[in-house]
This record gives C-alpha cells, structure tokens and sequence, in this order.
C-alpha cells in the first residue's frame, strides 16, 4: 500500500490593526470597531478550519474582552505597527514562527501600505503575504489615484475632484436636508485615503457647482468630492488566484448605507443582489479581474447602480472606490456559501467553484 504523505502544518498570523493596536482602538469609532470585531472573527475562524493551518491571532491587551469571539484559536498579545510587525514575524530567535501572514487595516495615513511594504519588501523574510502587493494597494489607498487607475482601464467610475481642507470645512459648516428629490444639490465628501464610511457625509454643492470647481492636483488636498448620484449601493469581493490562477469573482452584494444627517454609514447589507443588479454589474467584475492582474488576498470593490437608465449605458453602473483588503461583506459572503471561503484565499481549490446557498442572507456589522 502506498505510504500516505502528511502535508506540513501552514502557521498562520492573522492581525486586525485596530484590534491589536490599543491607541487606534481607543480613537477608532463604535462602527470601525464592529466591523474590524466581525471581520477577524470570521476569517481567523475560517483559516483555522481550513486544512493543514495553524491560526495565531494577534490583539493588544485593551481588546482582551474580544478573545471570547475566538475560543479555539491560539491569542498572543502585542501591538502592531509597521515597526513592530517585523519582529513580531521573525520571534526571539530570528526563526519565525509562522510562514503566512494576514493583514487587516484601513488605507489612511498610508497604514496599510507601510504595514505590507515591511513584510513584501523583506527578502530575507520568507513569509508568504496573503494580501494585495502594496504597489496595488497604494494606489486603492489614495482615492484620486484610484480614479486615475479606474480611468486608465476604461472602469466606468464616478466623477470626482479633490480639495483642500480649507475648502471642506466651508462645505461642511452649511446645513444639508436630505429628500428623495434632492441628490442634484449636493455632493458626497470624504477623505482622500479613509476607510469605510469614516469622515464621510453628504454636503451642499450641486452638480454645476461641482463642475464649476477647478481641477486641483496638489497632494495637500485631504479631501475628495464626488457629485451625490441615484442608485443601489452595491459591493462586490475578489479573491486573487496568486500568479498561477484567476481571481475568483463573488456574488454583489446589496450595501445598507444609513443617513444620519449628513452623515452616512455603512451597517451591513445583503447578498446576493436582485437578479437585474446582478446582471448589470457582472461585465464591470469581469474588466476588474483583468485589470487586477495575479495577485494574493482580497479586494472589495463599491459600485453605485442606476436602475433608472438602459441597461448597455455608461452611467449603468460606476465604482465608487476600491478596497485593497479584507471587507465587511466577507461576513455575509461565508455565511451564504457551504464552502470555507479561507480555502480559496490559501489558493487550496485551484480550479474548483465555490458552492452557493440558494437564499438571500442579511448580515448586520451592529
């Protein structure tokens, strides 16, 4: 009988910065925070099922209470940073202890991109990186360079402008009163590398005066302004193939976006879409794969779908942003497969399709 071969054990680092850094945790919001909780949970949970894998996750000791979401999975504390993050991967004796590494964190202050930079510009370092190249990711951090890549590859996109914080805070000191009949007189304001709906609100500047704005290209405009168009808020997930397959396209999903005030924020959604939102946004994902080229990890992209225009128009559907790393919709998207998601992230189902639930799941980041 042939001798059976036991593959060697994957030890994995999972890390969510604002979960293992005690002063982002103390200034990040009550709705950061949730998403950061239920986005570890979800995937540590999945890699740690997933075949042959050892799943250490890394919290700073303020987010204690969180251990009890991951019962099963090995904790160690400390607290992350790009400085830190190297000698967290080597251990006491320059032998890491782990061969993959998985990072959660939001684009601002160019965090994310210094935290893959310390892993993926290491050659000494032989730790495999399950996240984007941070040449890629860079560019997804800055929104007006997002909207110059979205541009090049012919993406249909959302118009968009940047402008000083002078300029922003004019805008946001006037009073906003939203209604059904009213997106023409106002525009969307966010910062330029946020994350999630941080900062992000609705302001008055109706679409002349949008356009009426001179074009600025100074890298000291903080803040980025976009025209508040009708749709679906929607967001579809990408998980790269590595240099040897294709990225795996996932269902839309629908966003649930609240108005509160001016202010809007994201509470979670559902998936998959309504059939017709589907069908419109699948040419868009697929422009989207290729343009991604191979690539390790996760990407969200946020689309806005205007059900009122001809299917085959160009303002159909339009990215709103991308979001070169793990996204909140991962949440509903494991709970509507019967596969382990984490599977393909680890590229162990080359080839194979992920098997889809035939309902419609509602997930909640509240």
């Amino acid at each position: 009988m042939p001798l059976s071969v036991c593959k060697p054990m994957t030890r994995i680092l999972v890390a969510e910065f604002l979960l293992a850094n005690a002063e982002a945790s103390r200034n990040a919001s009550r709705s950061m925070l949730n998403e950061a909780a239920a986005m570890l949970t979800a995937v540590a949970t999945d890699l740690a099922l997933a075949p042959n894998t050892d799943v250490t996750v890394l919290l700073s000791a303020e987010t204690n209470p969180f251990t009890a979401s991951l019962p099963t999975i090995q904790l160690i504390s400390g607290e992350l940073c790009p400085e830190t993050l190297q000698h967290i991967l080597r251990g006491h004796t320059n032998q890491s202890p782990y061969d993959a590494v998985l990072l959660i964190a939001p684009e601002c202050d160019g965090l994310l991109v210094s935290l893959l930079k310390s892993i993926q510009e290491q050659p000494t370092m032989q730790i495999r990186s399950l996240n984007l190249h941070w040449r890629l990711a860079e560019v997804f951090a800055d929104k007006r360079a997002t909207d110059s890549w979205l541009r090049q590859h012919h993406i249909a996109t959302i118009p968009t402008k940047t402008i000083d914080h002078a300029t922003a805070q004019t805008l946001r000191s006037r009073v906003v009163i939203l209604s059904d009949s009213a997106g023409d007189l106002y525009a969307v304001l966010k910062p330029r590398d946020g994350a999630g709906s941080d900062g992000v609100e609705v302001v008055p500047c109706g679409r002349e005066a949008f356009h009426e704005l001179p074009p600025q290209h100074s890298d000291d405009d903080h803040w980025l302004l976009q025209p508040f168009l009708p749709g679906v808020a929607c967001s579809v997930g990408f998980i790269g193939g590595g240099l040897h397959g294709p990225a795996t396209i996932l269902p839309p999903a629908r966003q649930n976006i609240v108005a509160s005030g001016a202010r809007l924020s994201y509470h979670g959604g559902q998936v998959p879409c309504e059939p017709e939102i589907v069908a419109r946004i699948k040419p868009i994902t697929e422009q989207f794969a290729t343009a991604f080229g191979p690539f390790d990890g996760y990407v969200g992209v946020d689309l806005l779908v205007d059900l009122s225009v001809p299917t085959d128009s160009e303002v159909s559907v339009r990215v709103v942003e991308v979001n070169p790393r793990l996204c909140t919709s991962y949440v509903g998207y494991r709970m509507l497969t019967v596969d382990n998601l984490a599977t393909w992230m680890l590229q162990q189902n080359a080839g194979q399709v992920i098997r889809w639930k035939s309902e419609t799941i509602q997930f909640s980041t509240i």
